[in-house]
């Protein structure tokens, strides 16, 4: 039997599943997968351009020995962070957003997060959509003209909306491959640097890095740069750890994004950033004739995190400039599908209305389109460590709600969900603030961090001052979230 649209109500109705993907209910046992099919999520966002930008801007600012120390010590505090959020998202079968509501905020004060994580994974799709559209200038010599830009970002939102509206399956067929051409060029750049053109990789390893003065400058802008996207990626593995099985998925799924993001890229990214800089300059003096020596290594060192597409396609040329297009496809289908998780939530705790998720990826990349209008790209480094203060004063009011007040113990029968969790919301308003005034006012730069230290003290105290039930209501266990049928 056909419905009014045409389509068999069977394939309506599956299509309208996989669109939701259980968006606003708890993920059912029978659709729970294992921590390595899972894992294919967040090593897709991981492995993405901005984030071979951040790793090579790293290496660039702090060089080679501080940058790889701090990758392995950010992706240590993002797999704790991961797995700290990917136990809780576990217990309760749901989204971040959606978990962020039984531990830390409340129903209502829950929307404060999706605010803050909608704003950081969008910014993430807009920065990346930008770097594709530098490449894209670069490899056709196009003009940076409205037409141009009208043109090229138009076909990219259509496709990242595609791509994203089915939800996690059609993520995750894609990413695998997706993921292994990406390091597949990449390799394959690194073998021209280093083989064909004989670069001295040893001079990478020994490369100190533009900051001055001792190591203690160069690891305080290593960690500026890349400390704050560890709430990010946590956040992000947290939307998919509601889909693990069991709690060693959790952990297999918290490892992979932050050991790919953070060691992996930051080796890979340095190896492609330092030793193929000659050659960019190179390039960019043949193609410029304007540009002496100088001016030409001045602008091959704002590619690095403003065109870092340009490297693909120096080195590659059609085949790394579809390598870009293809390492954005798969992560931008999850920074978009993130996003509108999170935009669902903020709907819904807002309004009591149930947004449809597809209508929210349509959203999401509107938002993405007016940040790349307003120039986020040439501020993304601000942006980051202002929004990452926020992120991990999310992750910080979770992880102290769950683990330090409630001793990780969760039943979801007589668990009950305020409306306002006050202690919460004071405490990330409070904590984030702290944290941006201090890198505002150039008082210490990793203000993100005292951020995230600030929850785990300040709500446990505030949680004793407010206990449960203190100035708010209580809301049914249908308005926390729906059961999955």
């Amino acid at each position: 039997m056909s419905s009014h649209t045409g389509i068999p109500r069977s394939t309506e109705s599956a299509l309208a599943a996989a669109a939701e993907d259980h968006a606003l209910v708890s993920v059912p046992a029978a659709d729970r997968k294992s921590g390595y099919q899972l894992a294919l999520s967040p090593v897709s966002v991981a492995t993405a351009l901005v984030v071979f930008a951040i790793a090579g801007f790293t290496v660039v600012l702090a060089g080679f020995a501080v940058g790889l120390t701090v990758g392995v010590l950010v992706a240590a505090f993002a797999l704790f962070l991961g797995r700290s959020l990917g136990r809780m998202a576990f217990e309760t079968g749901m989204s971040s957003t959606l978990t962020s509501r039984f531990f830390g905020f409340g129903f209502v004060g829950s929307a404060l997060g999706s605010i803050v994580f909608a704003f950081m994974i969008l910014g993430f799709l807009a920065v990346e959509a930008a770097l594709l559209y530098q490449g894209t200038l670069l490899m056709f010599d196009l003009p940076d003209s409205w037409p141009i830009r009208i043109l090229v970002y138009g076909l990219m939102t259509l496709a990242w909306i595609t791509l994203a509206v089915f939800g996690l399956k059609f993520a995750l067929r894609a990413s695998g491959v997706l993921t292994a051409v990406t390091l597949l060029v990449t390799v394959y750049m690194i073998v021209h640097i280093y083989v064909i053109q004989g670069a001295d990789p040893t001079e990478v390893f020994r490369y100190g890095g533009v900051v001055p003065g001792g190591v203690w400058p160069r690891f305080e802008a290593a960690v500026g740069v890349m400390g704050a996207t560890a709430g990010t990626i946590a956040l992000v593995t947290t939307d998919f750890a509601r889909y693990c099985r069991t709690r060693r998925d959790v952990t297999i799924l918290a490892a992979a994004g932050p050991l790919t993001q953070n060691v992996l890229m930051t080796v890979l990214g340095s190896l492609v950033v330092i030793g193929g800089m000659p050659e960019v300059v190179d390039y960019l003096m043949a193609h410029n004739t304007d540009l002496g020596p100088e001016a030409a290594a001045a602008a091959g060192s704002t590619y690095v995190m403003q065109n870092t597409g340009a490297f693909f396609v120096v080195f590659a040329g059609w085949a790394g400039f579809i390598t870009i297009y293809a390492a954005q496809a798969k992560a931008q289908a999850i920074n978009a599908y993130s996003g509108s998780l999170s935009l669902v939530n903020l709907v819904d705790s807002l309004t009591g209305r149930k947004p449809g998720r597809a209508v929210m990826v349509v959203v999401g990349n509107i938002v993405a389109l007016v940040m790349i209008a307003a120039g986020i790209l040439e501020k993304f480094t601000d942006y980051l460590a202002y929004l990452g203060s926020m992120t991990l004063g999310i992750c910080g009011v979770m992880i102290a709600d769950y683990y330090l007040v409630r001793r990780a113990r969760y039943d979801r029968s007589t668990h009950r969900v305020e409306r306002w969790n006050w202690a919460g919301v004071i405490t990330l308003v409070l904590s984030a603030a702290v944290g941006i005034a201090l890198m505002a006012t150039d008082v210490f730069s990793l203000g993100f961090l005292v951020s995230f230290a600030l929850t785990l003290v300040v709500y446990p105290v505030l949680r004793r001052v407010l206990p449960e039930g203190t100035g708010t209501s209580f809301v049914s266990d249908q308005e926390a979230a729906e059961e999955a049928v």
